[in-house]
């Protein structure tokens, strides 16, 4: 599991950031370490406060989010992780299992052939869309049903191989950008009752909530209220 660090650099003169994790164009070098966390969004939090308080203070020290000690495209010590972009998974609807709202997020999840929409959403724009299409696999009946998903900016590196697998299957897996399935606080995991493996400790776990990330320069603006719920 990555430790997420969260740490300040630089402000360039003139850099207007789109959002609160935004990151400088050609960042320099990492200076004071705000903190560490053992999840991603904690870190976003405390990133995302620094940077409302830096913002508003006109204050030349800008927050990011990094794991340290892993050799990333921008830092040698480090994978830059900010900013988060948004995109809509495509799952297959679970067997037996029945949501509440259009953006609840079943426990068993099962991708689908091309399952992450390349299309870069702002939060409230991902969460609306999976509204819209998920309400359209309630209302006709459809087979797939679609999640919000945060990808992180710089790809990781591979987990290492078994170390029982044979040296000629020990080929260089790709790198890939490390994603999170987002469950906005308007949803919450469905209705397992009538799935077949309902007996399973999956039915009954406590989801995990994520918080209303980032605003842009417009101000907070929670999935909800993008939805007009």
């Amino acid at each position: 599991m990555p430790t997420y660090q969260v740490a300040t650099l630089q402000r360039p003169p003139g850099w207007q950031p789109r959002t609160l994790d935004d990151v400088p164009p050609s960042p320099g070098e990492l200076l004071e370490t705000l903190g560490r966390f053992d999840q991603l969004w904690p870190a976003i939090r405390c990133a995302v406060q620094h940077n409302r308080r830096a913002r508003d203070d006109a204050s030349q020290a800008w927050a990011v989010v990094v794991e340290p000690g892993t050799r990333g495209q921008t830092w040698a010590t480090a994978r830059l992780c900010t900013p988060i972009s948004y995109h809509v998974r495509t799952l297959w609807w679970p067997d037996g299992w029945e949501p509440v709202t259009p953006v609840d997020v079943p426990a068993c999840q099962s991708p689908a052939e091309s399952q992450i929409d390349p299309e870069v959403l702002t939060y409230q724009q991902a969460v609306a869309k999976v509204w819209a299409l998920n309400q359209q696999s309630i209302h006709f009946a459809g087979s797939t049903w679609y999640v919000v998903v945060a990808v992180e900016n710089e790809p990781a590196a591979p987990a290492p191989p078994p170390a029982d697998r044979p040296k000629d299957r020990q080929s260089e897996e790709p790198m890939m950008r490390p994603l999170h399935v987002v469950q906005p606080e308007v949803g919450g995991p469905g209705d397992c009752s009538h799935c077949p493996a309902r007996s399973l400790p999956c039915s009954s776990a406590a989801p995990t909530r994520d918080p209303v990330p980032p605003a842009g320069r417009s101000g907070s603006e929670s999935p909800g209220a993008a939805l007009g719920l």
